[in-house]
C-alpha cells in the first residue's frame, strides 16, 4: 500500500493520519509523545508494515496538525483517539503509544475497551515518584546524554514544528495525569516496553505498570534509553508484531496490589512496629548461643542451582539469617556463610575485600554464586559487584533485603561509627549510589514499612520487589520474603528469554 495522509476532524481538533502497510493483518495505531510527530515511528513502522495496516498520527498541535485553542488533557486526548477509531472504522487495533502517547493510549483503552484489540506502552511516563517538572527535566537531560544523533535531529525538527510555547503548554496535562489509576481498567492484553537505560522510566516503574495492567507483560530492550523505538525500531517492531499475533512477549510481572509507595505511619503505629521489629531481632540474637557453626545440610545442594552466599547486616551474626538460609537450602541451594566477620562492624570496603579473599580460596561452583545480603550486607554485596574479580568469583548478582542503597538518615541517631557510616553523605554510600551500571544485576526486596530505612530500598535500574510484610528484621522470617528471594535468584541466573 502506498503511504497516504488524511485529516480527521472533531470540532476545532485536527489529527493527521498517515496510513501505510498492507490491508490484511492487524491494524496498528501509533501515538507519538510530547513534541513529536508521526515521522518518529518510521524505523519501527518499516518492520510492522508488512504484517498489517499502520496508522501513524499527528496529534492536535504537533507535526502537521494545526494547533487548537488550548491543550487537551490526557482524558480528552484518549476520547479523541477513541472517536477517531470509531469514525475511521479501524476495528480493534493494536494501540501503540510512546512516552506521553502511552498516556493517551491508556486512557482510550480504559474508557473504550470495545474499540481496542491490544495495547503497547513504550517508555510510558510519568513516574509517580518523580511527578515534578524539575525532576522530569533532570531525567530528560540524563537520558539525552546517550541519545543517538538521528533521534536528536528528528526530535529537534518536531519541536520546531510544535514551537516552544505549545510544547510548554502541554507539560501540565502530562504531569497532572495519573496513569497508575488508569492501568487497572485496561482489559486488553498490554505490553510495557522500556529501554535498558531509560532514565525517565526506571525499571521498577515499568514493571509496576505491567503489574497494574490486569493482562500486562514487561519487555526491555538492551542498550537503549527513552529513544528505543527510534534507534532500535527493528527490535521494538518485532516485539510489537509478536504481541499483535498473540505471542507471549516478555514476561509477566507479579507485585502487590498496591503501588510501590512506602507506607506512611502515624507516630503511634510506627512505635508499635519498632517494638515488634526489635523483639524479633532480640529473639534472633539469642539464637546465636546455640549456633556457632552453620547447619551441616547447608553444605549440600542441587548441582544446577547457584550457591548462595549469605551476608548479614551490622550487629548481625550469620544465625540472624537462619530462617532465610533454611528456606533457600530447602529449595535446593547450597548456602555458604563467611566466618570471621564478627558483628559486621568493619567498613563496607574492608568487609568486601575480606569476602573476596574468602571466596577466592575455594572453587567456583559450576552454576555460579548469588549474594543474598540483609541491610548493610546488601551494600557489601554491591561493592563486591563493582570489583573486577566478581566475574572470576562466579558472582552472578545480588539479592538485597531492606538495604539502604541511598543511605539511612536515621543513622544519625546513633553514636556508633559503624552505623553512622550508613548516612546518605558517607563517601562509600555516595560511591555505591553513583555506580548505577551494576544495578541491573541487583534484585532489591523490601517490605511495606521499614523503621530503619524510612525512605525505602528502591534502586533505579534494579528489579524492585515489595513483599506484604513490615519491619527491617521481621521481614527475614517471612515466607513471602523467602519466595521473593528465590524468584530473584532465578531471575539473575536464568538465561534471558526471547523478547
Amino acid at each position: 500500500m502506498m503511504a497516504m495522509t488524511r485529516e480527521f476532524r472533531s470540532g476545532e481538533r485536527v489529527v493527521l493520519i498517515r496510513e501505510s502497510g498492507i490491508p490484511d493483518g492487524p491494524a496498528y495505531v501509533l501515538v507519538h509523545g510530547l513534541g513529536m510527530a508521526h515521522e518518529y515511528w518510521d524505523a519501527m513502522a518499516e518492520v510492522i508494515e508488512p504484517t498489517g495496516t499502520v496508522y501513524a498520527l499527528d496529534l492536535p498541535g504537533f507535526g502537521g496538525a494545526p494547533e487548537p485553542s488550548r491543550p487537551l488533557s490526557m482524558a480528552e486526548s484518549g476520547e479523541l483517539l477513541a472517536e477517531l477509531l470509531a469514525a475511521e472504522g479501524i476495528r480493534r487495533p493494536v494501540l501503540v503509544g510512546h512516552s506521553t502517547g502511552a498516556q493517551v493510549v491508556a486512557e482510550a483503552a480504559a474508557r473504550h475497551p470495545e474499540l481496542v484489540g491490544r495495547v503497547v506502552l513504550i517508555g510510558a511516563t510519568v513516574n509517580p515518584r518523580e511527578r515534578t517538572l524539575a525532576k522530569q527535566v533532570l531525567r530528560f537531560l540524563q537520558d539525552i546524554a546517550i541519545v543517538n544523533p538521528k533521534v536528536l535531529a528528528t526530535g529537534f525538527a518536531a519541536y520546531l514544528d510544535a514551537g516552544p510555547r505549545w510544547f510548554i503548554a502541554n507539560l501540565r496535562p502530562m504531569l497532572d495525569h495519573r496513569i497508575e489509576l488508569v492501568l487497572p481498567s485496561i482489559e486488553a492484553e498490554t505490553l510495557v516496553i522500556r529501554g535498558e537505560h531509560d532514565h525517565l522510566v526506571p525499571r521498577y516503574w515499568a514493571e509496576e505498570m505491567a503489574a497494574l495492567a490486569p493482562r500486562g507483560r514487561f519487555a526491555e530492550v538492551p542498550g537503549r534509553g527513552h529513544d528505543t523505538m527510534v534507534v532500535t525500531g527493528h527490535r521494538v517492531g518485532e516485539l510489537v508484531a509478536r504481541h499483535a499475533r498473540g505471542d507471549p512477549v516478555g514476561r509477566a510481572v507479579t507485585q502487590p496490589d498496591e503501588p510501590l509507595e512506602i507506607a506512611r505511619m502515624t507516630p503511634l503505629s510506627a512505635l508499635g512496629w519498632w517494638a515488634l521489629d526489635y523483639a524479633y531481632a532480640a529473639a534472633r540474637q539469642l539464637a546465636l548461643l546455640g549456633a556457632r557453626r552453620e547447619p551441616a545440610h547447608w553444605r549440600t545442594g542441587e548441582a544446577g542451582k547457584p550457591e548462595v552466599v549469605l551476608l548479614p547486616g551490622v550487629y548481625e551474626h550469620w544465625s540472624f539469617l537462619r530462617p532465610l538460609g533454611d528456606a533457600l537450602n530447602a529449595a535446593g541451594h547450597r548456602v555458604v556463610i563467611v566466618h570471621g566477620l564478627g558483628a559486621n562492624r568493619r567498613p563496607i570496603v574492608d568487609t568486601s575485600a575480606r569476602l573476596e579473599r574468602a571466596l577466592g580460596r575455594v572453587r567456583v561452583p559450576e552454576a555460579g554464586r548469588v549474594i543474598v545480603g540483609h541491610s548493610k550486607g546488601g551494600l557489601i554485596g554491591k561493592h563486591l559487584l563493582l570489583d573486577g574479580r566478581a566475574e572470576a568469583l562466579g558472582i552472578r548478582g545480588l539479592v538485597a533485603v531492606c538495604t539502604p542503597f541511598a543511605g539511612a538518615r536515621r543513622a544519625r541517631l546513633f553514636r556508633d561509627p559503624s552505623i553512622r557510616a550508613l548516612l546518605p553523605g558517607d563517601e562509600t554510600i555516595v560511591l555505591l549510589g553513583s555506580a548505577a551500571s551494576m544495578n541491573s544485576r541487583v534484585v532489591s526486596v523490601f517490605g511495606t514499612y521499614d523503621p530503619h530505612v524510612p525512605d525505602g530500598s528502591v534502586l533505579d535500574g534494579a528489579t524492585n520487589v515489595r513483599v506484604p510484610v513490615a519491619g527491617h528484621f521481621r521481614i527475614l522470617g517471612a515466607h513471602e520474603t523467602a519466595l521473593a528471594v528465590l524468584d530473584g535468584i532465578a531471575m539473575l541466573t536464568s538465561p534471558p528469554a526471547a523478547g
